[in-house]
């Protein structure tokens, strides 16, 4: 039972409320007293034990020998109970609820040794036990409802003997001392409880009292710490410079919170990792130089912060297994390390150190992480506002550079143009113009190089930076070479540690690249990577007017020299081929200086457009641009188609022969023409009968195939099959000394009329009315310059191979289709 305080015995009002979740005064009075019970159990049965040791053998020996026994062995048993519950209350495990069961156990052991005389001897005197139990359970008992049960008990039990015992005056006397033995129990019964109720409330209100002092100081402490979140959340807001402002932060956050160092983190542009980004004294200024970075999630306590969202206060790091020291902090001790959150994103982690164990307060962490919380949105807001700027320059810099790079097509000009507008929106150490020359990179201008070095040549090696920039047509950067075990260190030249590939494309084909070089490791930023491949897609296009102004020349300079070798008698003819070769050099010239010129214009400031916010967020205004841009494309195609010609007709079709397999190059142009052929509902398959690898130009094949397919698909209604199927020529087969493949491109389309089958192979033929031909490539029966199988019967006639035709005839009704055969050798063996 629990003990049950009389009710004008509550807790005195000065005493504070019991938090919600926390016992009442009631309560926590009861437990005390329950405790104050429990630790009287042990001296009580320590009592009891010797006095029924000594009982045992007295009674055994005054007493008659039948009841002297009876009694003895009732102490003795009684002694042996004690010694057990000695024993377990010695163990210390007893539960609390039990406290009042045991010490009624124990008075019905004391009640039981008291009765026994009482009945077997009649006498009186054995009353005199009776009178002090219940005494004793008067000390002994908190609870008033198990003291009233021994004393009834008490009382019941001697009642009893007297009606069991002969008469004797004896019975009314110690029947007396036992009334007053009980009416003194419950007396010291209540100025005990009363007394275990006072001492219970003065400890509970100093309890209240260190409670309240306790929250006092930490409500200051709390005060004090919000008001410096508050002043340096006021000093930061105003800063959009990000590096100022990381390093003011820092300052600030060392002198308000007393830290031995404040370092800044910040994820770089992969996500994988937290970069140093300031940090206070000479200690951060090293970090940031050095580059100092962790892996999120799995190095260090900052890492493991910017992984988990949450902050991580460490009174000894020497004792948490996360921590990883830096040499120039080696005295470190504790730490606290905050994350730095914008909405659902994570910026970085702020790392606070002292070389004091236990430096930071758990009570700090809320105010700290509120401050770091502004730091987050102030660091945002300079990145924002950094972003617009850059974003303003880059207009500003790109209308600029478009109109100085138009203004000439000189190649040596154009390429010391690129790399010196290029310094203005993305600084280097070391820069290059590198062009793909067969299995090598050109360097075809460079900066900040010694002399000697723009004629350096470097082989493109399977799975190295060029190769990735190559396959994927994105940039490429990497925070630090020594990384990267294929990088390939120029010699006699300082270490380079961050560098940033950019491809030069144009007309989806990659020309070469940009490379940039810094000595310092992650040095380039996300947006200066976004700057650097805007730049890039002008640069390509200024290139190729230039390396096109350049062939055209040289071209020219080719067919001049012809027409100067011809005869005499050849006079008249020589004149009138001159006549049409200046008219098609006019053509090409003004098609490559007065049409690229503006295509460079358009490329530049669509891509301008498409990377502006207001253009992103309008569907309509983006698929305009969007427009705009397919339709430079679709024109740059168009010249180029024409200058392939015109390098077939003048046999200036220069191969580079390298390993090809046809399945991999047919499965690259299928991809890169998936979208139509799922828009057209065109099904395509492919069959192969182990086909060798053959040594061709891997540029000049993949044009072949994407020509046949896309006549495929120009020509065969939605719904229908297209099939590219191979297989291997044997050693002399179709006059191939070496052998070679077949391959053929079949269709379910409008068939050829078999006597138009060879004029589809002549320059600008079409088939129907060109009037009626709707404009795009892929479409059906859509229009075009004419030039796609003239091109494809050039090029496989360069490497010494024949394509024909095969179809049963022509009908928009049946649609009988047609096959084009394409043979070509395991090796070139003719060459333009």
């Amino acid at each position: 039972m629990e003990p049950s305080p009389a009710k004008d015995q509550t807790a005195p009002s000065y005493l504070p409320p019991p938090a919600p979740g926390r016992p009442t005064h009631q309560e926590e009075l009861g437990a005390a007293m329950t405790k104050v019970l429990g630790e009287s159990l042990q001296p009580a049965s320590v009592g009891l034990l010797i006095i029924y040791l000594l009982l045992a053998p007295t009674y055994a020996m005054l007493l008659p020998a039948g009841i002297g026994h009876v009694i003895a062995a009732a102490a003795g048993v009684t002694s042996i109970a004690m010694l057990v519950l000695l024993a377990v209350l010695k163990d210390k495990k007893t539960p609390v609820s039990w406290t009042h069961p045991v010490g009624v156990v124990m008075a019905a052991l004391v009640l039981l040794n008291s009765l026994l005389p009482l009945y077997l001897t009649g006498k009186p005197l054995f009353s005199i036990p009776l009178v002090l139990l219940v005494l004793g359970a008067g000390y002994l008992f908190i609870s008033t409802g198990w003291l009233v049960l021994v004393l009834a008990a008490a009382l019941v039990g001697y009642g009893i003997g007297v009606w069991l015992s002969p008469e004797s005056p004896g019975w009314i006397y110690y029947g007396f001392a036992l009334l007053t033995g009980t009416l003194l129990s419950i007396i010291i019964h209540a100025w005990r409880v009363k007394t275990l109720q006072l001492d219970a409330l003065r400890v509970q209100y100093a309890h209240r009292k260190t409670e309240f002092e306790t929250v006092l100081i930490s409500t200051e402490e709390a005060q004090r710490s919000l008001a410096t979140s508050m002043a340096v959340g006021q000093r930061i807001t105003s800063i959009l410079d990000l590096d100022k402002l990381l390093d003011e932060v820092a300052n600030l956050i060392q002198a308000r919170f007393n830290c031995d160092y404040v370092g800044i983190y910040l994820l770089d542009e992969s996500g994988e990792y937290v970069v140093s980004r300031a940090g206070t004294g000479e200690v951060g200024r090293e970090l940031c130089k050095q580059g100092y970075r962790l892996k999120v999630g799995t190095q260090g306590i900052i890492g493991w912060v910017a992984a988990r969202r949450r902050p991580a206060r460490v009174d000894d790091v020497l004792l948490d297994t996360r921590y990883i020291g830096v040499d120039l902090l080696p005295n470190i001790r504790s730490k606290l390390a905050l994350p730095l959150e914008m909405g659902t994103n994570v910026l970085g982690v702020i790392d606070m150190e002292s070389e004091k164990p236990a430096a930071f307060k758990e009570d700090d962490v809320p105010f700290l992480q509120l401050l770091a919380d502004q730091i987050a949105i102030a660091i945002q807001n300079a990145s924002l506002y950094q972003t617009e700027k850059s974003h303003r320059r880059l207009a500003e810099t790109l209308y600029h550079i478009g109109r100085v790079l138009s203004s000439t097509l000189n190649p040596t000009e154009v390429f010391d143009l690129i790399l010196e507008h290029l310094a203005e929106i993305v600084p280097y150490d070391r820069a290059s113009v590198m062009l793909r020359s067969g299995e090598e990179l050109e360097f075809a201008a460079a900066h900040g190089f010694p002399p000697g070095y723009q004629n350096l040549h470097v082989s493109i090696k399977e799975n190295d930076v060029f190769s990735d920039i190559y396959r994927t047509k994105q940039p490429l950067s990497i925070p630090d070479v020594l990384e990267r075990a294929d990088w390939q260190q120029v010699e006699n030249l300082p270490q380079a540690r961050a560098w940033l590939g950019i491809p030069l494309i144009h007309s989806d084909e990659v020309l070469g690249m940009l490379s940039l070089t810094r000595e310092v490791p992650n040095a380039y930023r996300e947006d200066e990577v976004t700057l650097a491949a805007t730049f890039a897609g002008q640069a390509a296009i200024a290139l190729h007017n230039a390396r096109l102004y350049d062939q055209i020349t040289r071209f020219n300079q080719n067919l001049e020299n012809v027409v100067q070798q011809r005869t005499e008698e050849l006079q008249k003819a020589y004149n009138q081929l001159e006549r049409l070769d200046m008219t098609k050099s006019k053509f090409i010239n003004i098609a490559s200086h007065e049409l690229r010129t503006p295509l460079t214009l358009i490329y530049g400031y669509t891509q301008i457009l498409l990377s502006e916010s207001d253009i992103l967020n309008n569907t309509y205004y983006q698929q305009l641009i969007s427009g705009i841009n397919t339709g430079a494309g679709r024109l740059a195609e168009i010249i180029n188609s024409l200058l392939d010609v015109a390098k077939i007709d003048s046999q200036e079709l220069h191969l580079h022969p390298t390993p090809i397999t046809i399945p991999s190059l047919v499965r690259f142009v299928y991809e890169k023409l998936r979208k139509p052929l799922e828009e057209r509902h065109l099904t395509f398959t492919e069959d192969y009968q182990e086909l060798p690898a053959i040594e061709a130009d891997l540029d000049a094949l993949r044009k072949v195939f994407e020509n046949l397919i896309i006549n495929a698909i120009k020509y065969t209604p939605d719904g229908g099959h297209i099939t590219v199927s191979g297989r291997a020529l044997a050693p002399g087969e179709m006059n191939l000394p070496e052998g070679g493949v077949e391959v053929v491109v079949s269709d379910t389309g409008i068939g050829i009329d078999p006597s138009l089958r060879d004029l589809i192979f002549t320059k600008f033929y079409q088939t129907g009315e060109i009037t009626l031909h709707s404009t795009g490539k892929t479409k059906y029966k859509g229009g075009g310059p004419g030039l796609g199988l003239t091109i494809v019967k050039g090029i496989v006639a360069a490497h010494g191979g024949v394509i024909w035709v095969e179809s049963p005839g022509y009908s928009e009704e049946i649609y009988p289709g047609s096959n084009f055969h394409v043979v070509l050798p395991c090796s070139p063996t003719k060459a333009f």
